[in-house]
């Protein structure tokens, strides 16, 4: 594996799911609204000590900051525990202890931009607050949140079980990079440290067929076929054209026989 790849591929996932959150219109509308509402009571003692527009400006930073972090920070440490096969429960513990540091640290930047000293006592109740929170979070994307797959399916691939909550979704393609393998679902998409040939055998339950040594498709995800720089492809309803192999070509053919 080449290390400068590896690290690059980690950063660029990292910073995929600190603006995944606002990339959707809900969850955005979502993060707006809960914003102007805790500006609108201003707990923690925030309605007394800041002017109204103040407490939206702290509030929005508290929400845009945390968000961003935690959400980036959960979906790594799920990543990394579920390639060990760690428990759910011990996985929902860890993920609300380890995510709860790095929201700490943001809350804390922004109290001293509001002339707060977190140092001055309250570091330790608020990083049991951030595990309280996140543990609340957490628990109710586990047991509400994970998307369903579609009744299409004949059953549910176990790669999907790998993947970051932001990220389940009806699989539409795999694309193997080194010794990682990305995973591109209906919701998002993650990179996981296995083999090409077990993510393929993970994805059974999909009907799909691998067009090439490093691309597997999802048949539903098919729009038709084309040609790049002479070559065929196959282009996907998400608008990427996915290469298939001279040795590959058999088996698409027989997959697909009418796109």
């Amino acid at each position: 594996m080449q290390p400068d790849f590896a690290n690059d591929a980690l950063l660029r996932n990292f910073a995929h799911d600190c603006v995944a959150p606002f990339v959707s219109r809900q969850t955005l509308a979502l993060l707006i609204t809960a914003a102007v509402f805790l500006a609108l009571i201003g707990p923690f003692g925030t309605y007394g000590a800041f002017s109204p527009t103040m407490r939206l400006l702290y509030w929005g930073m508290i929400v845009i900051g945390t968000a961003s972090i935690g959400h980036a920070t959960a979906s790594a440490i799920e990543t990394f525990l579920r390639r060990r096969n760690i428990p759910v429960f011990l996985e929902m513990v860890s993920v609300s202890v380890l995510t709860a540091i790095p929201v700490c640290f943001v809350v804390s930047l922004i109290w001293a931009l509001f002339g707060t000293n977190p140092l001055n006592g309250h570091l330790l109740p608020l990083y049991g607050q951030c595990v309280v929170v996140l543990g609340c979070l957490t628990v109710f994307f586990h047991v509400f949140a994970a998307p369903k797959i579609s009744v299409q399916s004949c059953s549910r691939p176990r790669l999907l079980d790998r993947l970051p909550l932001n990220s389940r979704g009806r699989l539409l393609r795999l694309t193997a990079r080194d010794h990682y393998v990305e995973v591109e679902t209906e919701t998002g998409s993650a990179l996981l440290a296995m083999r090409f040939r077990d993510a393929i055998a993970e994805a059974a339950g999909e009907q799909g067929v691998q067009t090439h040594r490093s691309h597997w498709v999802a048949l539903h995800a098919v729009t038709g076929r084309s040609r790049q720089n002479g070559k065929p492809v196959l282009l996907l309803r998400n608008g990427h054209a996915v290469p298939v192999g001279r040795t590959f070509r058999t088996a698409v053919a027989k997959k697909m026989p009418g796109k």
